[in-house]
């Protein structure tokens, strides 16, 4: 009994709680430390650094859908006069599952770039990129360093996001690539004058807000919501041999007319920022524009070939 009052009763000295307390601090780093050799052996580690590779590349989307899309297109394919591939297997080259090069970029080979691919997104996204006489439109300085809108963590994780396309880049010809170093600036081709009549379409096009939504190759500006018109002449062609569509039109003449005054009888699936949205277009031009102005306008973009 006298043994239990003892027990009970007991006050320790200052000392001896000070050395206890020491010994319950030392044990409960023991394991930590014990759990944190557990986690990384188990992988717990790997598994935090692809959850946060996972959360780069998904910031990345956001910044490149934001500023990179209308230039160089939703799926990264490049838009023709406004900026070139950056999905392409001759931009990136190609990476395996673990992220090592398998295929070297023939794009930094002809630049002679001494870093990665990474490196290099990186740097032209913040500093931009001299213009080259090839596309229409100038890379702008994204870095807030510079005077843009970009830290540099969104520009490291915009050029993450693009990496992440080189585990299966496109290798198809469908891509705008770059020139090579030194083409852009090469002398082109006299272009074939437009007559009164085209011209006069051409002015149509300026003035109803056309370039608000559209691109053309050579004309400053322009919008990437819908489908650039560059080779609109020709891709007409292609899409009345589409079976999804329903209009009415048996020519590219007749088919571009009815796609500025009925909009609505047949949309193209793929615009520069992504998938073309119907009722996006006006419906209005057939009734806001005089008949001659909607014929001059379809002579014009019929040169678009």
């Amino acid at each position: 009994m006298k043994l239990i009052e003892k027990i009970v009763y007991f006050k320790p000295s200052f000392t001896l709680r000070i050395i206890a307390g020491l010994i319950a601090f030392a044990l409960i780093m023991a394991a930590c430390l014990l759990a944190g050799v557990i986690d990384a052996s188990s992988n717990g580690l790997a598994k935090r650094d692809e959850a946060w590779a996972a959360r780069g590349i998904e910031q990345g989307a956001k910044v490149y859908y934001t500023y990179c899309a209308g230039c160089h297109g939703a799926d990264g394919r490049g838009i023709d006069g406004k900026g070139p591939a950056v999905s392409s297997q001759t931009f990136l080259g190609k990476v395996d599952e673990n992220g090592v090069q398998v295929t070297a970029s023939e794009r930094m080979k002809d630049l002679k770039w001494q870093g990665s691919v990474q490196q290099y997104i990186e740097a032209v996204t913040a500093s931009g990129i001299p213009p080259s006489g090839a596309f229409d439109e100038i890379h702008a300085q994204w870095s807030n360093r510079y005077g843009g809108p970009l830290r540099d963590d969104e520009i490291k994780n915009v050029a993450t996001f693009i990496m992440n396309w080189a585990k299966a880049p496109i290798t198809d010809g469908t891509i705008i690539n770059a020139p090579k170093p030194g083409a852009g600036a090469a002398p082109k081709a006299t272009a074939v004058p437009l007559t009164a009549a085209q011209e006069a379409g051409k002015q149509v096009y300026l003035k109803a807000g056309c370039t608000a939504c559209h691109s053309i190759k050579g004309l400053a500006g322009g919008g990437a919501i819908g489908p650039n018109l560059t080779n609109v002449a020709t891709n007409a062609e292609a899409h009345l041999k589409d079976p999804t569509y329903k209009g009415a039109a048996k020519t590219a003449t007749e088919y571009i007319h009815e796609s500025v005054v009925d909009p609505a009888k047949y949309v193209v699936p793929q615009c520069p920022s992504g998938p073309c949205l119907a009722g996006v277009m006006p419906a209005t031009f057939g009734t806001s524009l005089k008949p001659d102005e909607i014929t001059q306008l379809v002579d014009y973009l019929m040169t678009l070939k």
